[in-house]
């Protein structure tokens, strides 16, 4: 299973998770897909197989949902909770959440969802 990282999300996520062995990118970190609207995101990602991680909810939901309605499909989302730290112990709490994820479904998310639990 592929990632992509949303642009809100910290590149040290995807660093993590690739010290991990996993095939995760940020939007970040390409200077090409930085500014990129979500819909052009979810593009991106899809043509390359890879799930967005994200933590916008509202604006990725609708959209993943209608191109599924549309037939264009997507490589999947996984979701973090809204509310989240920015301190290094919180990058490896998502990173944790998001590397089950990813070994959990080795095939890929296609045309659904998961959700990192918050911390408790």
């Amino acid at each position: 299973m592929k990632a992509l990282l949303d642009e809100q999300l910290s590149n040290e996520i995807a660093v993590e998770l690739r010290s991990r062995g996993l095939d995760v990118e940020a939007v970040g970190e390409r200077v090409a897909m930085r500014g990129l609207l979500d819909e052009q995101v979810i593009e991106v990602a899809a043509g390359e197989g890879r799930a967005v991680v994200t933590n916008n909810i509202k604006d990725y939901r609708p959209l993943t949902a209608g191109r599924v309605a549309q037939g264009k499909g997507h490589a999947g989302l996984i979701l973090l909770p809204s509310t989240r730290s920015r301190s290094r112990s919180a990058v490896q709490v998502l990173a944790d959440g998001v590397e089950g994820i990813m070994r959990d479904n080795p095939g890929g998310l296609v045309d659904s969802e998961r959700w990192v639990e918050p911390p408790s």
